[in-house]
Order: structure tokens, then sequence, then C-alpha cells
């Protein structure tokens, strides 16, 4: 079996290490691991959609359509772009609800949707959907909201979405940041008793 995973957000929140440490702990408990980036707009803000698939033998890097086991949408308007990879009975969404407006909406003063308006439009989509606080979070209790990607792991793994163990998570943080690890493992233990 294949699990397949879309991370989804904006440039600067950590879209690329969110899947990198799933995909190292994915690859700790022995899963064959595929994926593919698109984070050439990172530095100017821009979507950033990453696929990764893990199982006993995968294929292809790309999530087909309607195939998408977990959405984790980082930024919540991103979360929408990538409906067509759920599909109702299969597809989990776990969603930041810290909104990140594009430079060309505040220039032209165009309203950011709110975040009830967004959960009704993925609801339909959504086997399951979680909208977490996870940046905001992580502001108060670590000092910087950078860390939700990482709360939004802890996140699905307490809400069973994701076929991973907290062991494997914890040593594919110290192995992505070993400099950082203890702000990453405390991000992680918030996720796993995030509450809504």
């Amino acid at each position: 079996m294949i699990h397949n995973v879309l991370f989804i957000g904006v440039g600067g929140e950590g879209v690329l290490s969110a899947s990198v440490v799933l995909a190292r702990a994915a690859n700790l408990e022995g899963f064959e691991v595929r994926g593919t980036q698109l984070h050439g707009l990172a530095q100017r803000g821009g979507s950033v959609p990453i696929h990764l698939r893990f199982g006993n033998y995968v294929h292809s890097p790309t999530i087909p359509r309607a195939k998408a086991d977990l959405i984790i949408g980082l930024e919540p308007a991103e979360a929408l772009r990538a409906c067509y990879f759920a599909e109702r009975k299969r597809t989990n969404f776990v969603v930041d609800a810290f909104p990140i407006v594009p430079i060309y909406a505040r220039l032209n003063k165009q309203e950011y949707p709110e975040m009830k308006g967004i959960g009704k439009m993925l609801k339909p989509f959504a086997k399951k959907l979680i909208m977490a606080d996870a940046s905001d979070i992580c502001e108060k209790s670590l000092g910087n909201p950078v860390y939700g990607n990482i709360a939004m792991l802890g996140i699905a793994l307490s809400n069973k979405m994701l076929p991973i163990s907290r062991k494997s998570l914890l040593a594919a943080l110290k192995e992505t940041f070993p400099k950082d690890y203890e702000n990453n493992a405390r991000a992680l233990e918030i996720g796993l008793k995030w509450e809504k």
C-alpha cells in the first residue's frame, strides 16, 4: 500500500523542511520513499506544492488526482488549490489557520477569505478536516511561527493520519535540524497535544 501526502503552502513557511522530515521518518520505518518538489518561487512567497509518497514499492513520485491520503496545508488559501488531489472518502486535511496574504492582494486591497469560509469550501473534499492554529501557538510558545510546520506533523500523527511513529519523527528531526532540534521537538509535542 502507498501513502500519499501532499504538502502545500507558500515560500518561507517550511513546506520543504516538513516534507524532508516526514520523508526521513518514513525511510527510517523501512518504507520506500518518492517525492517531487516545486520550490523555485519560494523566495518570492509563491505557491509551494510538494508530493510525498511512501510504501512498500512506489512507482511514481507524483500523486495522481483524487488520490491524496493527507493534505497538509501550511497556508489556508493554498489548501484550497490542492482540492483536485482530494477525494472525500479518502483524503484528510490538516490546515494551519495562519493566513499569508499575497503581496498583489495587499497592493490591490483585496480581502482574504475568512477561515470559516475556507473551511466550508474544503469540507466537501475532506474525509476529515482539521483547521489548526499551529503557527499562532508556536509563535506564543516558541517565539516563532515558523515551527508551525512541525506542529502540523504532530497534529496529523495524533489524529492517526500518518502510519509513522513518534520515535521516527523525532529521529528525523534530529537529522534534519541538528542545531535547532530542541525547538522542533517541542513543536512536534505541541502538535501531538493539540486539541480543538
